[in-house]
């Protein structure tokens, strides 16, 4: 725990009071050195909390309003930008491996020296200044430990199923890993009207997470053949990974059915490669494609779950897991890395 330097609000920007910050599998790889980013850092970016002070141009926002922080503001000039896909933004994407906010600085210091921000948000601290982009306003009605999950692994999650795969209805569907992310595919392949769904995951405790949440099995990676060929012999309608491993993408890939859709939505370690047999791809005509951010733009994604929320299509309380305070984020991160259930926040 340190105490660090805040720049003021410029004109656009907002200073925000977090209130709860999700553990992210994206804070997890820097954490095991899987990603190369400068440091110190501050990671966290799947937060909520209240905005404090806005800057004098700020206009969607006010003192007192609680919002959920969008990783993805981008550019807003480039062709991804412009096609309505910010979290594509490659100035983006080059300020996330810097460590800093699309415009290249990041608003944080200690002692003088420059402190980095975790994909271009840096949540994990009491307070926190982002451009009004970033703080997208959510209403007062949703305790805001439950809207943090809005912020990275619903909009991920939810999206790859409503957005990207655009799942229709009385279909299959395969979700490999059933992490937190791979929880809201679960929930967003309910929302789109599935009749079947088959999580493979290799922890218990996530297994019986996926059955509550709704899956029709849930197995191990050495029980999924058996349970495929009796559910699903010819395959998934749709098959969603939820890691990013290659290993993982192969698997879901296998029980897409012919003609069916795979979709990786997990981040991969750097330097992770594919081992592809083009057969898959001409012979069984399979579709393999990705999804960044749940391939929606977060300000027209956002208020898409809030309705499903507000109308009880949508229950945020069974995919929380532990909480601890922001003085005891190791014992935080040490529980997301062990596998916790549900997503494990912070409330600093």
């Amino acid at each position: 725990m340190r105490e660090i330097e805040l720049e003021e609000p410029r004109a656009d920007e907002v200073l925000v009071r977090i209130a709860a910050v999700g553990l992210c599998g994206t804070d997890l790889h820097n954490v095991k050195g899987e990603w190369q980013r400068p440091t110190p850092m501050v990671l966290g970016h799947e937060g909520a909390g209240l905005v404090e002070q806005v800057g004098s141009k700020v206009s969607s926002l006010r003192p007192g309003d609680h919002v959920v922080l969008s990783w993805a503001p981008a550019c807003g000039d480039c062709a991804d930008c412009r096609r309505g896909r910010p979290a594509a933004c490659v100035p983006l994407h080059r300020a996330i491996a810097a460590g800093t906010l699309v415009d290249g600085r990041t608003g944080m210091s200690l002692d003088g020296e420059t402190v980095y921000r975790g994909t271009a948000t840096g949540a994990l601290t009491e307070r926190l200044v982002v451009t009004e982009r970033v703080a997208l306003p959510v209403g007062n009605e949703i305790p805001l430990e439950q809207a943090a999950l809005l912020g990275c692994a619903a909009l991920t999650g939810i999206g790859a199923v409503l957005f990207a795969a655009r799942v229709e209805p009385d279909t299959t569907v395969v979700v490999v890993g059933a992490g937190g992310v791979g929880q809201f595919v679960i929930r967003g392949a309910h929302l789109a009207g599935a009749r079947t769904i088959v999580c493979v995951e290799s922890l218990e405790a996530r297994r019986e997470q996926a059955v509550r949440l709704g899956a029709a099995a849930a197995v191990s990676p050495e029980q999924l053949e058996v349970t495929m060929l009796e559910l699903l012999p010819d395959g998934a309608d749709y098959a969603f990974d939820a890691v990013g491993a290659p290993e993982t993408t192969a698997l879901a890939l296998r029980w897409t059915r012919s003609g069916g859709t795979c979709v990786v939505v997990g981040l991969p370690a750097a330097g992770a490669r594919l081992n592809l047999d083009p057969g898959e791809f001409n012979r069984r005509e399979k579709w393999l494609t990705g999804t960044m951010y749940g391939s929606e733009d977060p300000a027209v994604a956002l208020p898409i779950l809030l309705g499903h929320v507000r109308a009880g299509r949508l229950d945020l309380r069974p995919l929380l897991g532990p909480t601890y305070p922001l003085d005891q984020v190791n014992e935080a991160v040490e529980a997301s890395l062990g596998g916790s259930p549900g997503r494990v926040v912070v409330t600093p």
